[in-house]
This record gives C-alpha cells, sequence and structure tokens, in this order.
C-alpha cells in the first residue's frame, strides 16, 4: 500500500466532475479554440501528442516516403506516427549527457534526411543550436512532449523549430488524460495544422463519458494505494502487451472536451509544478552517492524541467538488480523504452548503426521525482538508490582493479548527504 508512484498522474474525483460538466456546454464554443503554451503562445489542440506529430509532418508538404531523422532512443509512438504520416525513420544516435539527438550524428546523416524530429527527452532539452548547424535548411519538428517549461538560455522548448507538439497526457505536468497541442512559427504552417485537425473526427458524448472515467479509474490505480496494490501489476502487464505488439495504435481525433478543459485550466500553473519537482531533483543531484556520469546534470545555459530523473547504469543487469531493491523498499521505478532496439528493428528499419543509443536503452533506470513525493519519500528513495549502488560498487571493486577518485566522481560512502529539512522543499 505504500509503494512509491515513479509517475503522478493527477486526476481527481473533482476533476471528473468539472469534465463531465463540460460535456453540458455546447462543443463548438469552447473546444475548437485554440490552447496558450505559457511563453509561446496560442497553438491547436488535437487528440494527443501522436497524432499532432502525424498532423505536425503532414503540414510540413514533405511529399510520400519523407526520411525523418530521429533519435533511436525516445518513446516508439514517435515512430508510430512517422509511419503513420507515410514516412520512414532515420534513426541518429543520442548524447550520453541529455539523452537527446546527437548533433554530430545527425550532421554524418543530414543529407539522407529530409526534416528532422528533435526529442527533448525526460524535459532535458536538445542542443538546438548544434542541430540546426548540423542540418542546414533541413525543418524542424520539436517533441516537446516531455518538455513543457524547459529553455536554453531565455528561448522556451518549441520555439526553436517550425513546428512543436506538446502533450497532456496523465503523469505529465498537465495530467489531464490525453490531448495535445500544436504550435506552429509560421502563420502560414499554422492555418495549415488548423485545417489537418478540423477534418479529424469529433469524439461522440459517449466518448467522451467513457474517456472522463477511465482517466479517473487510471489515475487512481497509479497512485498510492492500489498502486501498490493492484496498479503496478495492470500496468507491467499492459506495457508487456505493447512491447510484444511493436506499439500502441495512433488514434487520430480532436481533443476531447474535458482534456482541453482540463489543460486550460492548468496550464498557468504548471511552473509552480516545475519548481518542485525541480527542488526535488535538485535534492538528489546534492545527496545521491553515486558516479558523478551516472546523472543527467543540467548543461550550460540551460533549464530542464526535470519531468523524469534518469540514472545511467553501467549493464543492463545493474538496472534489474538496483530497480529490484527499491521495489523491495516499496519504491517504484521504470526503464523507460529498455525494448526500443528490437522494435526498431523489427518495425521501422532500423540497421544497427546507433550502438551508445542502444546501450543507453539498456542501462537507464528513472527513479521517483514527482512533485507529489513527500520529504520522507525523498530521503527514502536517495538512501535506497545509495545503498543499492554501493553494493554494486563494492561488488565490482572486488574484481577489478579499484579506480581512483576524481573530482568528477562521488565515492559511495563519503559524506555528501544533506538533510531534507535543511533545505526549501515543496
Amino acid at each position: 500500500m505504500s509503494l512509491i508512484p515513479t509517475e503522478h498522474w493527477d486526476y481527481s474525483l473533482a476533476d471528473t466532475a468539472r469534465g463531465l460538466l463540460t460535456l453540458l456546454s455546447v462543443r463548438s464554443t469552447g473546444v475548437d479554440a485554440e490552447i496558450f503554451i505559457p511563453e509561446l503562445g496560442p497553438s491547436v489542440p488535437v487528440r494527443s501528442a501522436r497524432a499532432g506529430i502525424v498532423v505536425a509532418l503532414k503540414a510540413l508538404s514533405l511529399g510520400e516516403g519523407a526520411s525523418i531523422a530521429v533519435p533511436l532512443y525516445c518513446c516508439p509512438v514517435v515512430l508510430s506516427a512517422i509511419k503513420a504520416a507515410g514516412h520512414t525513420a532515420r534513426f541518429i544516435e543520442v548524447d550520453p549527457q541529455t539523452y537527446c539527438i546527437s548533433a554530430d550524428d545527425l550532421a554524418a546523416k543530414s543529407n539522407e534526411v529530409d526534416a528532422v524530429i528533435a526529442v527533448h527527452m525526460f524535459g532535458n532539452v536538445c542542443d538546438m543550436r548544434a542541430l540546426h548547424q548540423a542540418a542546414p535548411g533541413k525543418p524542424f519538428v520539436e517533441d516537446c512532449a516531455q518538455a513543457l517549461g524547459s529553455r536554453i538560455g531565455d528561448k522556451v522548448a518549441g520555439s526553436f523549430g517550425e513546428i512543436a507538439v506538446f502533450s497532456f497526457r496523465s503523469g505529465k505536468y498537465i495530467s489531464a488524460g490525453e490531448g495535445g497541442a500544436i504550435y506552429c512559427s509560421r502563420g502560414e504552417l499554422k492555418s495549415r495544422v488548423s485545417r489537418l485537425v478540423n477534418e479529424l473526427a469529433v469524439p461522440s458524448r459517449l466518448e467522451e463519458c467513457v474517456h472522463i472515467f477511465k482517466t479517473y479509474l487510471r489515475s487512481l490505480l497509479r497512485r498510492k494505494p492500489l498502486w501498490g496494490l493492484a496498479g503496478n501489476r495492470l500496468w507491467s502487464a499492459y506495457t508487456e502487451k505493447v512491447s510484444v505488439t511493436s506499439q500502441a495504435p495512433v488514434v487520430m481525433g480532436q481533443i476531447f472536451a474535458a482534456d482541453r478543459a482540463t489543460a486550460v485550466r492548468r496550464l498557468s500553473q504548471s511552473a509552480i509544478c516545475i519548481e518542485r519537482q525541480r527542488s526535488n531533483s535538485e535534492y538528489y543531484s546534492r545527496n545521491l552517492a553515486v558516479e558523478a556520469n551516472m546523472l543527467s546534470l543540467e548543461t550550460t545555459g540551460t533549464f530542464f524541467n526535470r519531468l523524469q530523473y534518469p540514472v545511467l547504469l553501467q549493464t543492463s543487469q545493474q538496472c534489474d538488480e538496483v530497480a529490484v531493491r527499491l521495489q523491495k523498499k516499496q519504491i517504484s521505478t521504470t526503464r523507460p523504452y529498455k525494448d526500443i532496439t528490437a522494435i526498431a528493428t523489427a518495425h521501422f528499419g532500423y540497421t544497427g548503426d546507433c550502438p551508445q543509443a542502444e546501450h543507453i536503452a539498456k542501462t537507464v533506470l528513472v527513479i521517483p521525482c514527482n512533485y507529489g513525493l513527500s520529504a520522507s519519500d525523498l530521503d527514502r528513495i536517495a538512501t535506497s538508490v545509495n545503498e543499492a549502488w554501493a553494493e554494486l560498487y563494492n561488488r565490482t571493486q572486488d574484481i577489478t582493479e579499484p579506480r581512483r577518485a576524481t573530482n568528477d566522481a562521488v565515492v559511495p560512502g563519503a559524506q555528501n548527504r544533506e538533510s531534507v529539512s535543511q533545505q526549501r522543499h515543496l
């Protein structure tokens, strides 16, 4: 009953009631209206971010079968969206510091691609300046599904390409159920996007009602106490099924009325949630007694929204062992997209030229960092990670030559932990 979820699915009974009340209004009076993305401006709402990527690629008018540069390490629904738009994926390596698309590998393959999808992974941000230099003249779609509020300098994620796609799915900062939005940098692109979205099917009132109740039920199952009692096992079974079948379907349609209303209400408050979650991340960065290259630290001039907190282990077996140890301490973890190599090979034409991304997919473990965590939760998570890593580290040292401690590493057992009560939290 005390199992800590990795994500924070924030959809309450009050949100359910508001959603049902939304259906009493005439759909055309509000659902088709634009959604304002903070620090960007008006955007076009759509059923989901994956549907938004399909619309974005079609709006670019690339021609049938265009080659789209995309990082191998990303959510497979991005690959499904590329395929649904009538194009093919050209896989690119990722930067191990940010888990985002590699500018160096993009430069080497730029002559083979017609457009680029820059996926801002985990709320980290791609090096957009370097990417534009690597593929000059190519149109960019920014996948900001995980990067609401992230920035480079004084510019927010979503302002560097021709089109940006955002997600309001539950478990992210907006946590509306589903829903997404498409932001365009140019007026003619926005007109094309609006026309394409207006041609999509409008959910019926019955579909809206079913969606609202499903969203509430799923949210209950993703929170304590139901997460530990049943939700965790149900979610594991679902993700295993999706992995076997290669991907979830890309359902095209207009946004649910309840999702749009929830997104509009919460977007103005998203900065508060981001700051709380960044505070949690800063606590981990100060108190996790692991090697520095295992953590994804902000690069110079960037601001990560810290939607997720990845830890990079050395092997897949280490990921499994740490996850088991944390589960015993009532702490959930996830290994996002660990099967992406097999999925991309079997269904999207991957030929094995991104070994670094393959390794990262096998060795990334995400620990809870969400803004719903308490101070005691944070301390328990940090302590448990440190104990698990110290055991693995010492076991490795027993069979290898001792490594020299440097300024780039934190040796397990070092007195670097800081009491939660000594810092600002939530």
